[in-house]
């Protein structure tokens, strides 16, 4: 298959880029990090490095506030919308950059999704809408159970995973008694119904639903580019799509983060980017299976159901259903600068060692001088690799050429996984 080839242009990564070596000997060169119209410094430590600034717009309202480490990991960071410059996502992390907590935030200003963090990794996840409140559990990085309690506070569903068993377990509670109990084999499967407001996992309203499996057998990857921000939505397929979903207007396509770890520590650990970043990505998609063999008559069945009462079966299924899913492998290589300087003479000559310190680590190439590198030092900048595997969720500092090789064959040689759940509306059921 084409990922074959792929993979092992991935193991050689093509040197595309300049690999010119960069002259220092001019003694005009300013690396300091100073103030300017849009990106004010609050403070800075003993060696020159940022503790706090923010950028601001030509009004002067805020765009990014960050607070950073001594050794130039996120402390804490605010990211503001583009359109109203309203609040909406907050991340507080810890020296060794393990995350202690997070929040997303409405237009209004109120939250609408909050993470919070154990040793590192995900142990809680709460969603509010209109419609009620969505509690996901975990236990080691990994849902346990989905409650979801309505805005009246009694009627619920809980969906309960048994990562021993491989079993799905979903239970609807309406007044206070159970009116629907459901068990699968496996996780979510076609036909599971979700809630999409609040990212909860519902029943299924198909009698034993079948599927067609087609492979696909397709790769595509590309070197290192510079992107304004860390947002890998166009580099990985997001876990959960659903039908009519959008990126809005901001930063972010942050409502994949309530179920698409990778992306939301990404995103997390990357929220605020003084220049560019450099991103790699690498995408193999095996084949896809869709939901077949559902007969007219159980289609207008559900349908009739959905009609009479919008909001029981809403509370049982939820508003979307399981339609494909998509198998294959995701991965994004980033390289990321902080504690740049004002100078555009000296941003470009250390993006262009970066640029090349990456293909050096990458490639096993040479690229990047003893000079070179005591520049690159002045900054703070790190390469990570992240997947969809889940000991590489949270990324994989890359030193040099042999942690990139070791964390690219853990890569190849795992198994294909499920890369994306696609719904569809009930709504768009009988047609």
């Amino acid at each position: 298959m084409h990922h074959k080839f792929y993979l092992s242009l991935l193991l050689a990564v093509t040197v595309l880029l300049s690999s010119c070596t960069v002259d220092d000997s001019a003694p005009s060169i300013d690396y300091s990090i100073k103030s300017d119209s849009y990106f004010k410094i609050l403070s800075q430590y003993d060696n020159g490095w940022i503790k706090e600034a923010k950028y601001v717009d030509p009004d002067d309202l805020p765009l990014n506030e960050v607070t950073y480490h001594e050794n130039g990991f996120i402390e804490s960071a605010k990211v503001y919308h583009f359109n109203n410059r309203a609040l909406y996502m907050e991340v507080r992390r810890d020296e060794q950059n393990m995350p202690l907590w997070s929040k997303y935030y409405t237009p209004e200003g109120d939250v609408w999704f909050e993470t919070k963090y154990l040793n590192g990794k995900v142990s809680e996840k709460i969603v509010y809408s209109e419609q009620g409140t969505a509690v996901h559990t975990y236990s080691n990085g990994e849902v346990t159970s989905i409650e979801f309690t309505n805005l009246n506070g009694i009627d619920k569903s809980l969906t309960t995973y048994d990562l021993e068993t491989d079993t799905k377990t979903v239970e609807i509670t309406k007044n206070t008694e159970i009116i629907l109990e459901q068990e699968f084999t496996g996780m979510d499967d076609f036909g599971a119904g979700i809630l999409t407001n609040n990212h909860a996992p519902k029943a299924n309203p198909f009698h034993e639903p079948e599927n067609s499996y087609i492979p696909i057998g397709t790769s595509f990857f590309h070197n290192p580019i510079w992107k304004y921000k860390a947002d890998p939505i166009n580099e990985m397929m997001p876990y959960r799509k659903y039908a009519d979903t959008f990126n809005p207007n901001s930063k972010f396509a942050d409502q994949h983060a309530v179920n698409f770890e990778v992306y939301q520590n990404i995103i997390e650990q990357y929220p605020f980017t003084e220049d560019q970043v450099l991103i790699m990505s690498y995408n193999e998609k095996e084949g896809r299976a869709g939901l077949t063999q559902v007969s007219r008559d159980e289609k207008l069945a559900v349908d009739a159901e959905r009609l009479e009462n919008p909001e029981l079966f809403s509370l049982k299924y939820g508003d979307q259903y399981i339609d494909k899913i998509h198998y294959g492998k995701n991965l994004v290589i980033i390289g990321a600068l902080r504690n740049m300087p004002t100078n555009e003479l000296a941003i470009r000559i250390i993006n262009q060692i970066a640029n090349n310190r990456m293909n050096d680590i990458l490639n096993g190439s040479n690229l990047v001088s003893e000079n070179e590198m005591e520049i690159l030092n002045k900054v703070w900048f790190e390469v990570k690799l992240f997947s969809t595997f889940k000991n590489q969720r949270n990324g994989i500092v890359l030193e040099n050429t042999e942690d990139y090789q070791a964390a690219l064959e853990e890569f190849t040689a795992a198994e294909s996984v499920i890369i994306q759940f696609e719904y569809a509306k009930y709504e768009h059921l009988v047609q």
